[in-house]
């Protein structure tokens, strides 16, 4: 059974999370309801006790342990779907295709071809770089609304037929820029923030496997996860225990920004999905090189030999007859 409810807010407002001393935790553009979750960039988890307007009031439950990177699927089946592989994949799909960003895109909306969509193409080339064979639809579901994520379903089902090793459905948040803003390696990027709908019977493994990417991520690239949203629903992710909802910025960031980010989340995928990158072969340039020395070597053997018969026959013509008379010789001999 596909949920069909409202995922996001359409009156151009989000919630803000606060703590009982009336400190922000998050802000989302996402419907909350009581009992959503949130764990933070420092693993502190909190619950949602109350909403009342645009604010959402939770109470820490304590600090989440660090998930095992290593740990395999829950999923006994899914195991055995990734077992059979011969070359690791990853499936990318757009739920929301139109979302942009207004400072790159000039609109938050583009309908059917949003700046999402480029976003999607910067992680599928980072992927593709490091060795995973990618399958990145770029099909549209508009219009952006309650039945966006039934008519993705389709799209999630066809990429899961290829057995990848993980599924991300790529979107962007709609709250003010600061909430993604960060600047890590020197470099201007918006942080990724994963989306876990606990209303599916995957909820468990899919939420484990986003601490593992939040894990793995912190390790090699901190500040680059913004932190965990548990919301009530499915996002298609009752489909498969490895599939994630990730938000990369927001329409008030910078698309360029956005793509850095998501080129960073990429660069640990290999150490979750227990992966080894791919080793550089040498390029093509460098084939062309070895290529051309052998040419020139013989060239250089050539011009030798002529030489010496043009000294030994004293004329251009008689060192061709030489030439001439071998090359007779070896073909009797053949």
């Amino acid at each position: 059974i596909v949920s069909r409810v409202e995922t996001e807010r359409n009156d151009g407002g989000y919630y803000t999370i606060i703590d009982k001393q009336k400190n922000p935790i998050d802000y989302t553009a996402r419907i909350l309801n009581k009992g959503d979750e949130f764990i933070n960039a420092d693993n502190m988890r909190y619950q949602i006790t109350s909403i009342k307007g645009d604010y959402a009031h939770a109470h820490i439950l304590g600090k989440e342990a660090e998930a095992n990177i290593s740990s395999p699927p829950t999923n006994s089946i899914w195991s055995q779907l990734v077992a059979r592989r011969s070359t690791p994949s990853i499936g990318i799909y757009h739920t929301h295709s139109d979302e942009s960003y207004i400072p790159s895109d000039g609109t938050d909306s583009i309908y059917a071809n949003g700046g999402i969509f480029k976003v999607g193409k910067v992680l599928d080339k980072k992927l593709r770089d490091i060795g995973f064979t990618v399958n990145h639809s770029l099909r549209p579901h508009d219009p952006h609304d309650v039945n966006a994520y039934y008519r993705s379903r389709r799209t999630a089902v066809q990429l899961l037929q290829k057995k990848p090793l993980a599924l991300f459905d790529i979107h962007r948040d709609a709250v003010p820029p600061q909430v993604y803003a960060a600047n890590v390696k020197g470099q201007d990027i918006t942080r990724v923030k994963f989306v876990v709908g606990r209303t599916n019977p995957n909820f468990q493994a899919n939420l484990e496997f986003a601490k593992q990417l939040k894990a793995a991520v912190d390790k090699t690239n901190p500040d680059v996860v913004q932190g965990i949203l548990i919301a009530q629903s499915d996002f298609n992710q009752d489909l498969a225990p490895r599939s994630m909802l990730i938000e990369v910025g927001a329409h008030t960031n910078y698309r360029e920004a956005a793509q850095r980010g998501v080129a960073l989340f990429a660069e640990t995928l290999p150490t979750v999905l227990g992966v080894s990158p791919k080793v550089p072969t040498p390029t093509a340039p460098e084939s062309r090189g070895a290529w051309k020395a052998v040419i020139w070597s013989i060239l250089l053997v050539a011009v030798a030999l002529f030489g010496y018969l043009y000294m030994n026959t004293g004329s251009i013509e008689g060192a061709l007859d030489q030439i001439r008379n071998l090359s007779s010789r070896i073909k009797r001999k053949d």
